[in-house]
């Protein structure tokens, strides 16, 4: 009898770092599949693409700690090495193993290729066209039309297979291995032609690849787009394989039904407040936070206008428990502890339960590793994939994520925004959050009589951008100061950090995207000449926040419009709730050198 996967040691590893591209049932189906570069692998058929063997033999456990250790340059998947222990790593191959068919056959031997001798790219080009690979891959390496599986753009997308390094010895080692070894309809050439024709076509392919760069993971590629337009996956779902976790949020909340008997009152009720007999500090965090006041004044107006199909989708998010469509008391809870932990009157939850906690043998409780994960998050902060402008869905938070440092690294959301499971759900909206997410330098200069003011302002502590979608933006503003402090008429400037985006009528368009990756900065310099610059002795430079900066500005364009006073109440208040949410994050003044 095999072993389950889940049984293993490596699980609680495969759950952090793997799950959420792989599934649970390890077939590529995790949450994450639907916004990856390049399909996850399917372990249940343990086709790995990169192996040191030959064609048909499987491969060996070297090269699947190899493909975790270093990943797949081009693709989603990232290397683990900087995170992971090599015992780690290996607990991980016996997990992946675990999914697989009982082999059939052991791994063949490793292919061992010869010393490379000097680059010969000229005798590559010609071996090109007499080994055949022009067949496939076509005389420019951009790939042949009208197979039934084209090969990637070698001139354009980096070669995926796993390696230690980005440099060029790396890459023709990898592609003469991947040469040597072949896969799938392509054949593996060791033993058919010499080692040194095997080095020469990986410098033709070394030199196919001079131009090629790995793809801007921060964006979708348009097959993900065009299979969510076919998939059609509901908006405001999870879409993972495992059917336990799939009961929290793979579909609309279903109605509780009548509670079972054996519950007392206070449990066998969805209000937030009858949770907090047992759950005080839990309930005092999330009184305080925004999903507490997700049903708010700006989307109960912007519901006045939609149809029915159109508020249950806003309602999916902002007041998920089916019962809330009907009781406005609940529905003014917004997103309460029921709407992510009950569900059929059983709660959800992570696993260790608070030891302060009482056990309660009649109220059932079912423990998922979820809760401890990024993806729980994900139907709420992320849009399909066919929602999409200019490859980005207008939420993309979860993307980001998964395409940023933090991944590989097992940092999931519930790390930053839920530090010890508090439930306070701190965001951008906190400007003490938003400030351990930056780092702001600066300085000013003359030159010649022109005064030049440079700032940069990096993202250190976010795990995606910042901000991470288009309601916030970050205003950054340049005064030049006089000796006695006072701004100068004239010599000021600023720049929005943000995604500005607006919807025409029929369909959204970005004006301009200019928010900060992971570890990324932004440059901003502006000069000043004639006037009264002379009198400028100091910078001063303020970075505001707008965290409802997007509805802020729609609040005001329906407030000039017709509304029954009802609707216009509700704008006004949430006009004003959005700009009493500003405020200043940083400040600094530079002294202008050279005066």
């Amino acid at each position: 009898m095999r072993t389950p996967p889940s049984s293993l040691p490596g699980w609680a590893l495969y759950e952090r770092f793997c799950l959420a591209c792989h599934g649970t049932s390890g077939e590529g189906r995790g949450p994450a599949a639907p916004y990856t570069w390049g399909r996850p692998r399917d372990l249940v058929a343990a086709d790995f693409a990169w192996r040191s063997t030959p064609v048909g033999a499987p491969a060996t456990d070297d090269d699947l700690r190899v493909t975790i250790a270093h990943g797949a340059p081009g693709t989603s998947m990232p290397g683990f090495a900087a995170t992971l222990s090599p015992a780690q790593i290996d607990e991980l191959v016996a997990v992946v193993r675990a999914f697989g068919p009982p082999p059939s056959a052991k791994p063949g031997a490793q292919i061992a290729l010869a010393a490379p001798p000097p680059v010969d790219a000229r005798r590559g080009a010609e071996l090109w066209k007499r080994a055949g690979c022009i067949t496939c891959h076509a005389a420019d390496g951009t790939g042949t039309p009208g197979l039934a599986t084209r090969p990637y753009d070698l001139t354009r997308e980096v070669l995926h297979r796993p390696r230690p390094g980005t440099g060029p010895d790396d890459l023709r080692r990898a592609a003469a291995m991947a040469i040597a070894t072949g896969r799938g309809s392509m054949p593996g050439y060791a033993g058919a032609i010499s080692d040194g024709d095997l080095w020469a076509l990986s410098d033709h392919v070394v030199a196919l690849q001079a131009r090629a760069r790995p793809p801007r993971l921060g964006r979708l590629d348009d097959a993900a787009i065009d299979l969510d337009r076919s998939a059609r996956v509901p908006t405001a779902s999870w879409p993972g394989d495992d059917p336990a976790e799939r009961a929290i949020f793979g579909a609309a909340v279903p109605a509780q039904g009548p509670p079972p008997a054996s519950l007392a009152p206070a449990q066998a009720s969805l209000s937030a407040r009858q949770c907090a007999r047992c759950h005080a500090k839990q309930y005092r965090e999330w009184e305080t936070s925004l999903h507490r006041k997700a049903a708010s004044p700006g989307l109960a107006a912007q519901m006045m206008g939609m149809s029915d199909r159109e508020a249950r989708a806003c309602l999916r998010c902002h007041a998920p428990l089916a019962e809330q469509q009907t009781d406005d008391a609940l529905r003014a809870q917004s997103l309460s502890c029921a709407g992510c932990h009950v569900r059929s009157w059983k709660r959800h939850g992570p696993a260790p339960v608070a030891p302060s906690l009482l056990p309660l043998p009649g109220y059932p409780l079912a423990t998922l590793s979820l809760y401890d994960r990024a993806d729980f998050c994900m139907p709420c902060h992320q849009l399909p994939p066919r929602t999409a402008v200019e490859g980005k869905p207008l939420l993309d938070t979860y993307k980001e994520w998964l395409d940023g440092p933090y991944m590989k690294r097992g940092v999931q959301c519930q790390h930053c925004h839920m530090p010890n499971r508090e439930h306070t759900f701190l965001g951008v909206h906190d400007a003490h959050t938003f400030r351990q997410g930056i780092a702001m330098t600066g300085a000013a200069h003359d030159k010649g009589g022109e005064v030049t003011v440079r700032v940069e302002v990096a993202n250190v502590g976010a795990g995606h951008y910042l901000p991470t979608n288009p309601t916030p933006a970050a205003w950054l503003w340049i005064e030049l100061l006089d000796g006695a402090g006072r701004p100068i008429s004239g010599a000021v400037a600023s720049h929005r950090i943000g995604r500005d985006i607006f919807w025409d009528g029929a369909k959204w368009h970005e004006r301009s995207d200019t928010r900060i990756p992971p570890g990324e900065r932004v440059v901003v310099a502006r000069a000043w000449a004639g006037g009264r610059t002379a009198e400028a002795t100091s910078a001063r430079v303020t970075l505001e926040v707008h965290p409802d900066d997007y509805y802020e500005r729609l609040y005001e364009a329906r407030l000039r419009q017709q509304l029954t006073p009802e609707r216009r109440a509700l704008y006004e208040r949430a006009l004003a709730d959005g700009v009493a949410a500003r405020y200043t994050a940083e400040r600094a003044i530079y002294k202008i050198s050279g005066r």
